[in-house]
């Protein structure tokens, strides 16, 4: 997984790149590389079903690849994302678990989660709407609050609670005002999203 991770980074087109960095996702160089981003245009074996797909490596604490996500980069028929056959779900960006702050945010898919680290704050991403894993709330039960920056909708508001009924007494809810994390940003920059939990 490792060498896949970075088999693909190395495969970053201008195609992938512009969309990464423009007004869909607005990620900086530096982000796209830290978080090893990458494309499926030569798949390795077992993957040709992913070709032309962004790969999104989850990488622990150390920076090495444990599993892999694909999006689906432009239209086209079937799931926008999709995991390896058999991959568990992860927490996304759990190098921010050890940053040693008392206070932590969480956003709902990777890519806001990579635009709240880009902000400057500690961030972890709960892969999409309907993956909470309650046991996941053994890492989160040290910090003083969570910052859930939700999208603002049902989904989202039902993402919160499931997050705050598991066990967490520690969750303060953040609604994106009309829309995501990535939406809030393009209109309000990093300011604003650190205006919004308080910093």
């Amino acid at each position: 997984m490792e060498l896949t991770s970075r088999v693909y980074h190395d495969q970053l087109d201008d195609e992938a790149l512009a969309y990464l960095m423009g007004p869909d996702r607005l990620l900086s160089e530096e982000s796209i590389a830290s978080h090893r981003l990458g494309v499926v245009r030569s798949p390795e074996p077992g993957h040709e079903h992913v070709r032309g797909h962004l790969a999104i490596p989850y990488l622990t604490p150390d920076g090495e690849c444990v599993a892999l996500r694909f999006r689906r980069l432009g239209g086209g028929d079937g799931p926008k994302y999709r995991s390896l056959a058999g991959d568990i779900p992860r927490l996304y960006g759990t190098e921010a678990l050890q940053r040693g702050s008392r206070n932590i945010c969480m956003s709902e898919g990777e890519f806001d989660r990579i635009i709240v680290n880009q902000c400057g704050l500690p961030c972890v991403g709960v892969p999409g709407a309907n993956s909470w894993e309650p046991i996941w709330r053994r890492l989160l039960v040290q910090f003083d609050s969570v910052f859930f920056l939700h999208d603002d909708d049902d989904p989202g508001r039902e993402l919160v609670a499931k997050v705050a009924n598991s066990g967490l007494d520690n969750v303060r809810p953040i609604p994106m005002t009309g829309g995501d994390v990535t939406s809030y940003f393009s209109a309000h920059g990093r300011s604003g999203i650190r205006a919004k939990i308080g910093v």
